[in-house]
This record gives structure tokens, sequence and C-alpha cells, in this order.
């Protein structure tokens, strides 16, 4: 983002919200800058091609192991105004918890009148690491990101066989929705996913599809705010071989009722030298359940499912 321009953009928010009382900051719509996306790393990929508004291009965890809250921190890179530098610090691990095997991160805060609180969630696994991150603080969705990273840059694939592989685990998503344009419209997600892998019967490229069930919503504070009556279906991808990557797809998010509520899109990589685990992300937007008030959502999430053969 130029800065004249982020300034002509905040300009102009500041005195809509000045005039309705609403959150002042607008996100612009752009394209990401193609110079600022990073390498096309199969070992390190970003949401970046499913949304234009997720921005995030470079991820690191640090964790020196001594136990003090301060190592325990994620790097973020190329989101505006979250503070996540060599001068603001990482995001930090909140008190907040969710009932799965993924944590909550919070961008620091400097006081400063153009900050805005980034919320992420983040999961380490033996061969993989995943993170999504995002923000209430626009009066439209605003910006955030999403990633998959391999650990020891292995990208191996199970064996061939005739059965389907079944690869289960943990799912969890920051959820933005338009209310407000505040933390109020942050919430997160947590519920299981599933994905079955075909390795023979496509003749080149193999096949991966899924479902994501038993979603439950959580406000920002950790707190139940009920199971969600929908589900999440990952439709059919192709296995890149040659990578270990699992290529863009769609996804959809379905009601019990309603039917269709959100659609976008989904990308994995298998890791481990066996490939004994799949990373991917997720990204919808739509509308919110029929049980919920009239609003729309974006969902950005991740989730890190192992070889249960």
């Amino acid at each position: 983002m130029k800065p004249i321009f982020a300034v002509m953009i905040l300009g102009t928010g500041l005195l809509a919200g000045c005039m309705d009382g609403t959150n002042p900051f607008q996100d612009a719509e752009m394209e990401p800058d193609p110079d600022s996306e990073g390498s096309p790393d199969p070992d390190s990929i970003f949401a970046t091609d499913l949304n234009e508004d997720l921005t995030m291009n470079a991820f690191e965890y640090d964790d020196a192991g001594t136990g003090d809250p301060s190592d325990d921190t994620l790097r973020i890179n190329n989101i505006p105004f979250d503070n996540s530098d060599a001068s603001g610090g990482g995001y930090t691990r909140s008190a907040t918890a969710l009932p799965n095997a993924f944590d909550v991160y919070e961008s620091p805060l400097s006081g400063g009148p153009n900050d805005r609180q980034y919320f992420a969630v983040f999961q380490r696994a033996s061969h993989s690491e995943v993170a999504a991150v995002g923000t209430g603080d626009y009066i439209g969705f605003g910006f955030g990101g999403a990633t998959l990273q391999r650990l020891d840059g292995t990208n191996g694939i199970p064996a061939e066989r005739p059965e389907y592989y079944t690869f289960t685990g943990d799912y969890a998503a920051v959820r933005i929705t338009t209310l407000s344009g505040g933390e109020d419209d942050v919430e997160f997600i947590a519920g299981d996913t599933e994905l079955t892998v075909d390795i023979l019967d496509f003749d080149v490229d193999g096949a991966v599809e899924g479902l994501i069930t038993n979603r439950t919503l959580y406000d920002v504070n950790g707190n139940s705010l009920g199971a969600l009556n929908d589900y999440v279906s990952l439709a059919t991808a192709e296995i890149d071989f040659s990578t270990g990557e699992i290529l863009q797809s769609t996804a959809v998010g379905i009601e019990g009722v309603t039917g269709e509520i959100a659609s976008g899109g989904w990308q994995g990589v298998f890791a481990g030298p066996d490939g004994e685990e799949i990373a991917g992300f997720v990204v919808l937007e739509g509308d919110v359940t029929s049980t919920e008030v009239d609003d729309t959502v974006r969902e950005t999430g991740v989730f890190i499912t192992a070889n249960g053969g």
C-alpha cells in the first residue's frame, strides 16, 4: 500500500466515522502488490490468491523454549497497522482458549491512533504449522491472511494403494462480520476436519476432498456462542505429485435449513517424509446461518490433519 493512498483512505473514513459513530476505518479494495506476495514456495503457501485483502506474505513462529511468554510469538508480515515489527514485537498468545490444538494470539498495541487489534489462530504439529489472522477494526472485513508451512521441507506422498486414505484433525478460523467495525465483529470457530485421499483413481494427479464439521462459535474471550448448524464441503482437488501440493479448489458452507450460505476456496499440502500430515487453509464469504442476525461474514480458517490409514 502506498503511504499517500493510505492517508487518503483513512482520512475519508475518519469523516464518515465521526458523523455516524461507527468505526472510521474502511479497508481499501486493492490488488496485492505482486512484488510483495512472496515466492511460490510449496513449503510456505499463503492465501493471497483466494482473497485480495488476505495480504499476509511471510510468517514465522518464535519459540526459544525458555517458557518466557515473550518467546511465544507470531511474526506476521504485510498486515497494515498491526504493529508487528522489530520495534512493536510479534503477536503474543492470548488467554483465550479453544477446545482443540489451536492457540489464539493477539497483535501488539502501541496506543497510537492507527492501531488495529488483530487476532490469529495457530497450530504447530510434527511436520507442519498453520495460521490465520483477521481484524474487526474496519468497516468491511479488513485485512488478514492464512498460511500453511512445512517444517522439515519434505513433500512425501502416502504410498499408492487401491484403498482410500483418511486424514483427520482440528480446524480453527477467524470469522469477521460486518456489524459494528470493532472487536465484537471478531469470532472464532473450532471444528473437525476429515479428508479423503485417493492416490490411484486419477491417472496423473490423484484427488483429495473433505468436510469440516462439528463447528462451534466462540467470542474473542473464548466464551462459547453455541454450535453452528452448518458444515463446509471441500470440493475435490488435484494433487501435484512433484511438489506434494493439493491444488486450489472450491469450498462451500452449507447450513442445514438454508442450504449454501457461503463460498470460497481451499488449498493444502502434504507434509512429512511419507505424507503423514495434510495442512490447509479455507477462505469463505457469505451469510451467517439462519439462526443468527442478518449479516455477512468472511471466514479464514486453517487445519492440520494426520493420516489415520
